[in-house]
């Protein structure tokens, strides 16, 4: 299967798990338990905070992933982006339950509440990707199953035509308004007239998934099996690789914190959130990224080589190399593995925390922990090192999203 034809199939897996925004939220809810992310934008006042928008609304994040439903009645959101100028003003788009579409709706107070502002041209729309122009705040594009422009802040919309292929994402250039790029399922593309016209912006061929473009120029896009790329916008972006080994995952949406660009949150395939604190250069989940911090993980390193690795073996490559389901001697299985090999990402943290503390009672071999004066602390350091041996596959689908990685 081509990379086209494997995209494809993860976008349809997308496109299925769109869900009514009714229903209700348990108090306490974290970010790795949403399902779905389909816009992120940081708060402009703090920057380890930031909004997300969903199938169930808009939510505030917190740095531990502890969120706040902020607007759980706007709609089930498929685009959102902030006002280059106006942080606190957000623009989005959905549906308002499974088959009515929702329009454009406006918040000026950072998520909380919005407004219905348009119905789109020939409305209503459910964007699937919105845009302001940076240079031209009042110039907005949006993707539903054509390509739309307004004029004056999302109050009108008007058709520039079909859609250049498949349209995933789209982007405005920092200094011209007209100048468009559209991640599509042929690559990235990019117009000068304003989305009537097309040329390819990179010579790969393979899907691109998603486009940023930043105020000061630089543009982002990532493309479906080769990997995460950065360039100037101008007449001939000069593309340079910043990283790959995402295998058969991908980057749908992007957010650089406005407090430090070597910051990105993006949001994965899988609807797992994702943060690089070097450029895109490394990821990691957001999921225990409190802990996961260089001498936690060294820390746990050396706690699991202490008490874990003479049953998981070196690195975590579980104790029968090459045979993972051998059973021991009194037909019980062997220690399983626990770097990216085996099941162990199947499981979120907080599971993988209680494993360790409270031990498997249908395990002898695995005692808990706590019983031999192990903290809390130590076992989410020995967590943040096993989640160091993952790739980047495994650590987009950890938890329940591993069941769509299966398919």
């Amino acid at each position: 299967m081509n990379a086209v034809a494997k995209f494809a199939v993860t976008i349809s897996l997308i496109a299925a798990s769109l869900v009514s925004s009714t229903g209700a939220w348990a108090k306490d809810v974290y970010l790795n338990q949403i399902p779905r992310i389909n816009g992120i934008s940081f708060d402009p006042d703090d920057a380890d905070r930031f909004v997300v928008a969903t199938y169930h609304g808009v939510f505030g994040v917190a740095p531990n992933g502890l969120t706040d439903h902020l607007a759980p009645g706007v709609g089930a959101l498929t685009a959102m982006a902030r006002h280059p100028s106006h942080p606190s003003t957000l623009i989005a788009s959905g549906y308002k339950n499974q088959k009515t579409k929702l329009g454009v709706v406006l918040s000026d107070d950072g998520g909380r509440t919005w407004a219905s502002v348009a119905q789109g041209w020939q409305g209503p729309v459910a964007f699937h990707s919105i845009a302001y122009s940076p240079s031209e705040p009042s110039i907005i594009y949006g993707v539903d199953k054509k390509i739309q422009i307004s004029r004056d802040s999302g109050k009108t919309w008007n058709s520039v035509g079909e859609t250049p292929a498949r349209v995933f994402d789209i982007a405005v250039s920092a200094d011209d308004p007209m100048r468009v790029y559209a991640a599509t399922e042929t690559g990235l593309l990019r117009s000068t007239d304003g989305g009537k016209n097309w040329k390819p912006a990179h010579k790969l061929k393979h899907p691109a998934t998603m486009v940023d473009i930043q105020q000061n120029g630089t543009i982002h896009t990532f493309y479906y099996g080769t990997g995460f790329f950065r360039a100037r916008d101008g007449e001939l972006p000069a593309w340079s690789k910043i990283s790959d080994g995402f295998a058969d995952r991908a980057l749908l949406d992007l957010e650089i914190s406005p407090h430090d660009d070597q910051t990105m949150l993006a949001a994965a395939d899988t609807g797992a959130v994702m943060i690089s604190k070097d450029g895109g250069r490394n990821w990691r989940s957001f999921e225990g990224r409190l802990f996961a911090t260089a001498p936690r993980i060294e820390a746990g390193r050396t706690l699991f080589e202490e008490n874990c690795q003479a049953c998981h073996g070196v690195r975590g490559v579980g104790e029968k190399l090459g045979d993972p389901v051998a059973p021991d001697e009194g037909e019980g299985p062997l220690a399983p593995a626990l770097d990216d090999t085996m099941h162990a990402w199947h499981h979120a943290d907080e599971q993988l925390i209680g494993t360790i503390l409270e031990g498997l009672p249908e395990s002898e071999r695995m005692i808990a922990w706590k019983e031999q004066d192990m903290v809390r602390e130590e076992a989410e350091s020995i967590v943040a090192y096993m989640k160091s041996l993952w790739d980047f596959r495994a650590l987009a689908c950890q938890g329940p999203r591993h069941m769509g990685c299966m398919r």
